[in-house]
């Protein structure tokens, strides 16, 4: 699969750019963190274009898990709490996302600017006709 820059080298010392992981090594390092089955053809993976500013959605989550404590929807206030943790406990400004599609399975992952790391992630089953069940 081909990289989105041009450059090889992980970091390289003439442009000084990192190098763009590519999806199969996104979705790998995901699958590690959330023990997915299945391989990358078994879903779809989009990657965020833009970055996303830990702060702010430090702020966000904040206010969804308490609208989620408040409505009793203690699952999917576990995982904000599990998500904040992470959102807090990182130094990065900015962060990048990737979504993954499954048959019964959608994700939500917040990485570090660099794609090394997953930061946090919210996850959820699908119906058959994709509305999400948690």
């Amino acid at each position: 699969m081909a990289n989105f820059w041009t450059c090889n080298k992980s970091k390289c010392t003439t442009c000084k750019t990192l190098r763009m992981k590519t999806k199969e090594e996104i979705f790998n390092l995901i699958k590690k963190t959330v023990n997915l089955h299945g391989e990358i053809n078994d879903y779809q993976l989009k990657l965020s274009s833009g970055r996303f500013d830990r702060e702010n959605l430090i702020g966000i989550y904040r206010i969804r898990k308490g609208i989620a404590t408040q409505q009793e929807n203690l699952q999917l206030a576990k995982q904000m709490s599990l998500l904040l943790i992470g959102l807090e406990n990182d130094m990065g400004i900015l962060l990048k996302g990737a979504n993954i599609y499954g048959k019964n399975y959608f994700g939500m992952y917040y990485l570090s600017e660099d794609w090394n790391r997953v930061i946090g992630y919210l996850e959820s089953e699908i119906d058959e006709n994709g509305d999400l069940i948690n």
